[in-house]
């Protein structure tokens, strides 16, 4: 479940990628959807992990990561054109 939701939002925020010039305008959605991002990664982490969960577990830290990495850049390349 946790992959599932990490997936959807890395892919939310890829979605932003091409519409940096547009990104002003979701600057207060990126910002949701960062922390929601930064709240899975925290409660993920910590969660016990059986073998055979280690694959969903990486998978999940992995979009995580990327996605709060995406969202940081597009927020911090938006902060100098709005």
């Amino acid at each position: 479940m946790f992959l599932a939701v990490a997936l959807v939002l890395f892919f939310f925020s890829l979605s932003l990628l091409p519409a940096v010039e547009l990104y002003c305008q979701f600057i207060r959605v990126a910002i949701t959807l960062l922390i929601l991002q930064i709240v899975l990664l925290g409660i993920r982490i910590p969660v016990r992990r059986e073998p055979a969960t280690n694959a969903l577990w990486i998978g999940t830290i992995v979009f995580a990561v990327l996605g709060i990495v995406f969202n940081a850049v597009l927020l911090i390349s938006a902060h100098g054109k709005c």
